[in-house]
This record gives structure tokens, C-alpha cells and sequence, in this order.
């Protein structure tokens, strides 16, 4: 999904220094006192706050998530398989799935990032990150009549290489597919349905009103 299905949620202070107001478009009137917004001052002008969806193109050396069906904005929730693939040195995505093996940047315009360059690498891995990904890419063991959905798929894509390059050597969570997901996915996740629940509401109810000591969310 790219950045034109998605809005930007604003965030801004019209009257009351403890409530932020999320929105898409400031709205002529303040929803809590009412006042004209373009004739009355704004205690903090509107900002953009920042998504933990991204472009994979724009990390190099990545793992990258995203739903296997549809986006995360409009489909995802719990119930929902999660599909991951790995960026090389110049942000090309390289996935596996059914089709076998996909290499490019289409269809990642918003995911979730991980960055692993901050995870302590090996400069060595640097030097055979690339020629690895494009070895695994062309190899027979990555075809899609090898797919299985349960057993063969695209985190056994991943982990199989992470452990060529010896990144699983150094970071242990990366040794299995409930490790990867429990120590690397899952709390950058949390990240992402916070984001996904704020998104809705506001889509949903034109703005949404946050306490700013206690982050509760109401209309």
C-alpha cells in the first residue's frame, strides 16, 4: 500500500494544554471549545505523527512484515497471517511464497521495518549479504512447487538465511521461526496495532480527542 491510500494523522492543541486532538484536516471548529480554528490561535500547530509503517526501498538490510493479504490499515487484526522478506544493501525486498521467489519493491511501499544494521552486525556480513540473498534467490530449494504453507514459507526463507550469513550466531532470536517472531516481530507489532486502532477511530470519527497525562482516546 503506498503513501496516497494512507493520510497523514495530525496532532495539535487548540485550547486545552492536557488534550491533543488527532485528526487527517484540522476542522473549521474546535471540537472541544468551539471556537473558529482559522480565527483563533492553536496552542500547538498541527504535526505530523509518525507512522511505524514505512517503504522497505528506503531500508537496506531489513526484515520486513506485512499482512499476506490486503494492508495493514485496512485489513489487518489478529487473525491475520503475517508475510516477511528481507531487503538487501539497496533496499530490494527478496520474499518467498507460493510463486516462489520474489525480488523487488513493489507491493512494500507500507510495511513494518526492522532494521537489523542496529542489532550489532558483523561487518563481515555486510560483504556477503548481497551475493547470499541473490544465491538463495536462484537456488532449487526456493521454488514454488517447494512451498509449503506450514513448513516451508516465508519465514523459513528468512531464518534460512540469517543463518547463512551467521547473523543467527550472534543473535540467537533469529535461530527459529517462534524465537524471530516472539523477540524481533512481535514488540515492534504492538507498535503497529496502536497505530492501526488510533488510524481507524480517526477515519472513523473525523477526529479523536487524547488525554495527554492518561493517552486515553475518546471522540
Amino acid at each position: 500500500m503506498s503513501r496516497q491510500y494512507t493520510q497523514d494523522v495530525l496532532c495539535w492543541q487548540h485550547c486545552d494544554k492536557l488534550t491533543n486532538i488527532l485528526c487527517f484536516a484540522v476542522p473549521s471548529v474546535c471540537p472541544l471549545c468551539h471556537y473558529n480554528t482559522a480565527h483563533s490561535p492553536s496552542r500547538i500547530p498541527p504535526y505530523k505523527l509518525p507512522s511505524p509503517l514505512n517503504r522497505a526501498g528506503d531500508f537496506p538490510v531489513s526484515l520486513v512484515v506485512k499482512p499476506t493479504l490486503g494492508t495493514f490499515i485496512r485489513d489487518y487484526d489478529n487473525s491475520v497471517n503475517l508475510h516477511i522478506g528481507v531487503t538487501d544493501t539497496n533496499g530490494t525486498v527478496y520474499d518467498y511464497d507460493e510463486g516462489g521467489v520474489h525480488v523487488g519493491m513493489s507491493g512494500w511501499e507500507e510495511c513494518l521495518v526492522i532494521p537489523l544494521s542496529n542489532r550489532g552486525l558483523n561487518p563481515h556480513i555486510y560483504q556477503v549479504w548481497d551475493a547470499t540473498l541473490q544465491h538463495q534467490a536462484q537456488s532449487n530449494i526456493w521454488t514454488k512447487s517447494k512451498y509449503i504453507e506450514d513448513s516451508h514459507n516465508c519465514f523459513d526463507f528468512v531464518i534460512y538465511f540469517l543463518k547463512q550469513v551467521g547473523f543467527s550466531r550472534e543473535n540467537l532470536s533469529a535461530e527459529s521461526r517462534s524465537s524471530l517472531t516472539r523477540d524481533i516481530i512481535l514488540p515492534q507489532m504492538s507498535k503497529v496495532t496502536q497505530f492501526i486502532t488510533l488510524y481507524r477511530n480517526v477515519e472513523r470519527n473525523s477526529f479523536v480527542c487524547q488525554d495527554v497525562q492518561t493517552k486515553h482516546l475518546t471522540k
